[in-house]
């Protein structure tokens, strides 16, 4: 898009929004006596179902040529009936909706669905993105282009919801919210002498990176990547392959020697995925420059070393921490890329089924005492759900302090402090001054010990909000374990307000999203009939270069969320086993496991049943289907 040419505006309303009955009709599609016939139909049932898919049941319409026309003339199509057919949300969502639009004078469908919380902030962004064809963009601190960023005001960027991000193949992309307005695009033609074109963002996504800019870390001793060596260069092979790694999202970089040849790995969402090979004889001195990078010992090849170093990526200094494996064919590295900004997510980007996030913002995140326990194994995510939920926790003026080992992000908003046992500064001791800081929330990195678990025990006990994080594999055996750790179980009854359990699992990539049949030995294991496999499609990624050829990109959360009630607490304090207290929690608690919650997003074509099934303990029975997606909401 050129200069020449005034780029789409991503917010300006469309003329003529019609039902897409009507233009179904208009189309030859469907005749106006096939598509009465199903709007009677829909009249009469008890719950509502889209048009569309009424449409296709009685073989009015085919489900591509459906496809086609919302693709076609998603411009033209109302948005409310563009998020019913496309599933974003339900016909009664809609309805209901509309009826509370009287409430939010000038407001458009879109945003009373948020307010109204049939529909998220980023799933509307993802809607909108569709609706006005605009490119959808998640906007990643690694990515953006700190010099155009530079050559203009952050308060203007920030008053105007603007992200000048990165360009590409010489067009300036632009990242923006519904909200914007063309107004300023004189200003941003004077400023970047390119082309360019816009991208779709939420408001908090850009906020999240407007933090990090405001306090992205200073650069200590950062080493520039090169863009450009020599093919025979070492250090250039190197810049490459930890370039790529950060480029591509990788939380670690693997170089391997094997028998024959070097093997480069990077780890991506939770999964190993293989970059190149290069040259067994070149090993070597990879490693010796990793460990001059690194500040190891050089001459040293028979020992296990560990070390760090710094580097600038278009301007962002990202840690890399070095460990070193001797092997039988050499050598062995992995290099962890961290950065601390980079995982602050918002609540509603984390996965959470929409009835369990109502209940944890309204229940849990409200009530001003208490303990929220979030659990699962290494690598499950609690860390990032425990900032989400700080970040959330912040609005209204919260005082917030934490003790960790280590902080693993930076939120400026937040006292934050790191155990440093050689300063004298432990775990155990920050605990107890914590009470002297006057805070209303205070955040334990981990409980680890039965000190820890009694000083949160305390601390709720004084009237303030506790949240820690804690190894177990799900929520009643959160409860359970500290009793075994030698809690007294009143004080576990009376003072844990909810316990979190989570795991993550593989978005499927949207890029190369396909329809496919699953094995049926796969529902049998998740508890589903394979009867389903006759009137229900699923849906599975089919590998390109967007997704590293692996069918996925990125990851979400699956949860179980239990809150405590009457009955819980009972069967707490009675002793009851983990099996007893969970069985109580699914008939009086509203108890969604984490298995169900997993096969309500396969059913939303978010995961697939072989990533549900590696991940999640499938342990009680699975409700009917019906039963299941109407809890889930």
């Amino acid at each position: 898009m050129s200069e020449e040419t005034p780029p789409a505006e991503p917010v300006e309303e469309q003329p003529r929004e019609r039902p897409i009955g009507e233009i179904l009709v208009e189309e030859g599609i469907v005749s106006r006596e096939q598509l009465d016939r199903a709007l009677r139909i829909q009249q009469k049932l008890k719950s509502k179902r889209r048009i569309g898919r009424i449409l296709i049941e009685l073989d009015f319409v085919k489900e591509s040529d459906l496809d086609e026309i919302m693709i076609k003339y998603a411009r033209k199509i109302r948005l409310g009936d563009l998020l019913v057919e496309r599933e974003f949300i339900t016909p009664t969502d809609l309805e209901e909706a509309l009826l509370a639009q009287k409430k939010y004078p000038g407001k458009r469908i879109g945003e009373v669905l948020v307010l109204e919380r049939k529909l998220t902030e980023k799933t509307l962004c993802d809607a909108i993105s569709l609706y006005r064809k605009i490119e959808r963009v998640i906007p990643d601190f690694r990515k953006v282009d700190l010099d155009l960023v530079d050559k203009i005001s952050m308060n203007f960027l920030e008053q105007n919801f603007i992200l000048p991000y990165r360009v590409i193949e010489g067009e300036l992309l632009i990242v923006v919210t519904e909200d914007y307005r063309d107004t300023i695009n004189p200003v941003l033609k004077g400023i970047y002498d390119l082309p360019f074109r816009f991208g779709l963002a939420t408001p908090t996504e850009l906020e999240t990176i407007f933090r990090y800019l405001q306090n992205r870390p200073k650069q200590t001793n950062a080493r520039e990547l090169e863009t450009k060596h020599a093919d025979s260069s070492v250090a250039g092979l190197v810049d490459d392959i930890i370039k790529e790694g950060i480029e591509k999202g990788a939380s670690d970089i693997h170089i391997e020697p094997m028998d024959t040849v070097t093997r480069v790995r990077y780890r991506v969402d939770g999964h190993l995925v293989e970059h190149q090979h290069f040259a067994l004889e070149r090993n070597a001195s990879v490693i010796t420059r990793i460990k001059v990078l690194a500040e190891c010992d050089i001459s040293e090849r028979r020992k296990h070393q560990d070390g760090k170093f710094q580097v600038n990526f278009h301007g962002h200094p990202i840690d890399c921490r070095v460990s070193i494996f001797v092997t039988v064919h050499g050598e062995s590295v992995v290099v962890r890329i961290l950065n601390p900004f980079s995982g602050l997510v918002d609540l509603d980007s984390l996965g959470f089924g929409r009835r369990n996030l109502e209940r944890y913002v309204d229940e849990v995140i409200a009530s001003s005492a208490g303990i929220v326990l979030i659990t699962g194994p290494t690598g499950s995510g609690k860390t990032t759900t425990l900032y989400s939920t700080l970040q959330y926790q912040l609005v209204g003026g919260n005082k917030i302090v934490t003790v960790e080992d280590p902080v693993e992000y930076i939120i400026p908003e937040i006292v934050q402090c790191s155990v440093d046992k050689r300063a004298g500064r432990t775990f155990s001791s920050s605990l107890k001054a914590i009470m002297r800081q006057d805070p209303d929330v205070i955040v334990l990195g981990e409980i680890r010990d039965l000190e820890s678990a009694n000083i949160a025990i305390h601390a709720s006990m004084t009237g303030h909000k506790v949240y820690a994080t804690f190894h177990t594999e799900d929520t009643t055996g959160g409860l359970v374990r500290l009793v075994q750790m030698g809690v007294e179980r009143y004080l576990v009854s009376s003072t844990v307000l909810a316990v979190v359990s989570q795991r993550l699992v593989r978005r499927i990539c949207n890029q190369c999203k396909q329809n496919y049949i699953p094995k049926a030995r796969l529902l049998r294991r998740v508890g589903l009939p394979p009867s389903l496999l006759t009137t229900r499609e699923f849906v599975t990624g089919s590998g390109c270069a967007h997704c590293l050829n692996t069918g996925y990109a990125g990851r979400l959360g699956i949860h179980e969320l239990l809150i405590l009630e009457e009955h819980v607490r009972d069967a707490v304090l009675r002793d009851a086993s983990t099996f007893k207290i969970r069985e109580i929690a699914l008939a009086e608690a509203a108890l969604i496991p984490m298995a169900e919650d997993g096969i309500a997003k396969v059913w939303s074509n978010q995961t697939t049943l072989e990533e549900v099934l590696k991940f999640i303990p499938v342990s009680t029975k699975v409700r009917p289907i019906n039963q299941l997606l109407e809890m889930v909401g």
